[in-house]
């Protein structure tokens, strides 16, 4: 899509943005919740359908509807978080993904607990912090985009990105340790 303003009105012209924006706004989504795919999933249709609603409000070029789709992403994840809340439904981290091919028990299942290490990590983050980190490392955006889109200037987003990043690694070196531990005894 171009630079020019964008009209979505168009069932065609929004089929076009959800095409090149839905897997952005599932590995947003994804990185933000750890959710299982299913919900993340349900978040993106619902995003989606959020827009579609909204689509007479929005003007600008495509780099503006992805950055309004990351914005109706994160309400809608909010709104999930909070009728979990009311309903009482429990929270789960991380994702499984089916093991590669060819690959021995041992180290999968390492990959595994150090994979859910991550996500518990990167859950236990401040959302900001984390936001910010899954828009430079998942969605691999640049310093730049990531201080238009938090409207914060790019000194503020590179040392939140550097602070999260050394707290993640202090953190991991310690439950690393316990993965660690309890894979040598074949625990």
């Amino acid at each position: 899509m171009s630079l020019e303003s964008l009209d979505i009105t168009s069932q065609e012209i929004f089929s076009q943005l959800f095409q090149q924006t839905h897997v952005q706004v599932y590995r947003y989504l994804s990185g933000l919740t750890g959710g299982r795919p299913e919900e993340i999933d349900d978040l993106v249709a619902e995003t989606f359908a959020r827009a579609w609603s909204a689509r007479y409000s929005f003007r600008g070029d495509f780099k503006a509807a992805l950055h309004w789709l990351l914005i109706i992403a994160k309400h809608q994840m909010i709104d999930s978080y909070r009728r979990r809340k009311v309903a009482g439904e429990p929270e789960s981290l991380g994702t499984n993904d089916p093991p590669a091919p060819g690959t021995d028990p041992e180290f999968q299942t390492l990959y595994g607990e150090r994979r859910q290490i991550l996500w518990t990590l990167l859950q236990s983050l401040p959302k900001e912090p984390r936001e910010m980190l899954v828009l430079r490392y998942i969605l691999d955006w640049s310093v730049g985009e990531i201080a238009t889109h938090t409207h914060k200037n790019e000194t503020a987003v590179s040392m939140a990105i550097h602070r999260a990043l050394k707290r993640l690694q202090q953190d991991w070196i310690i439950k690393d340790a316990v993965v660690d531990t309890r894979s040598k005894l074949n625990v």
